[in-house]
């Protein structure tokens, strides 16, 4: 499929999808969230590919938000679909059967910052900025922002949410919100060697595992529990757990054939 906005490609089991639009910062618009979601989607039913690696163009930024020209006239039902596209958007990151993994070389803004947020892993750029200065445009951070309590505690939230201050990639990975940081001529090989490691493993694995998290941040703690003592069942079902037990056994790295 041959997107405006995106760039895809498939290469050792990893789909990369690269943000397009490094004239303007790769500011999200409605196009852009709909091929994004599109895409995504996709990958869930390719067996070519295990991981999904986030990406973009230029090296300014990997997402500097909302495309404010796009969105700056817009009435409060259109506002309000908007944030409803961005959270369909990237809730499907979030629950998408596979790993996603984000690199992230430049600023990281806004919804730039929501979207990274709603990954698996974020891996940035020493050079990397990140923050919400939604506040200085005279609104508030919404949809996926309602993550970062979870991710870095809610002094460093009231921090980013209020003062609309920009964090260097030092403090964003000391304060827990991305957990590498490389020079910039070492972040792609540092992703690809993380994406192999990921490709590497179960994929019934990696989806359940993923799928349990997703129960832990949004279901009470029994229904977790639960949910995710009867998943765990369900890996006994498969070709996979019996190759990683038996490698384990025999002393010899497993093969996963995501069977």
């Amino acid at each position: 499929m041959v997107y405006e906005h995106i760039k895809c490609e498939t290469a050792d089991r990893v789909l990369r999808l690269t943000l397009n639009r490094p004239d303007i910062l790769n500011a999200l618009n409605a196009e852009m969230l709909n091929e994004i979601h599109d895409a995504v989607r996709a990958s869930e039913e390719d067996e070519a590919v295990r991981v999904v690696l986030i990406d973009s163009a230029g090296d300014r930024a990997f997402c500097a938000g909302i495309d404010v020209a796009y969105v700056k006239d817009m009435d409060a039902f259109g506002s309000r679909g908007m944030g409803q596209l961005l959270h369909r958007t990237f809730l499907g990151l979030r629950t998408n059967t596979k790993p996603v993994v984000t690199q992230i070389d430049g600023l990281c803004l806004g919804a730039g910052l929501e979207l990274a947020l709603s990954c698996d892993f974020m891996i940035a750029s020493d050079r990397s900025r990140f923050g919400l200065p939604n506040i200085h445009r005279g609104i508030p951070a919404i949809v996926e922002a309602a993550i970062l309590p979870i991710a870095i505690g809610i002094q460093g939230t009231r921090e980013l949410c209020y003062l609309g201050e920009f964090w260097d990639a030092a403090k964003a990975e000391r304060r827990g919100l991305v957990q590498q940081v490389h020079a910039p001529d070492e972040l792609a090989k540092a992703v690809d060697e993380l994406c192999q490691t990921l490709a590497s493993k179960s994929p019934f694995a990696l989806e359940s595992q993923k799928e349990i998290i997703h129960k832990w941040l949004t279901t009470d703690l029994e229904s977790a529990i639960d949910f995710s003592i009867n998943t765990v069942g369900y890996s006994w079902l498969t070709k996979d757990q019996r190759e990683g037990m038996d490698a384990f056994v025999e002393k010899r790295p497993a093969t996963f054939k995501g069977e």
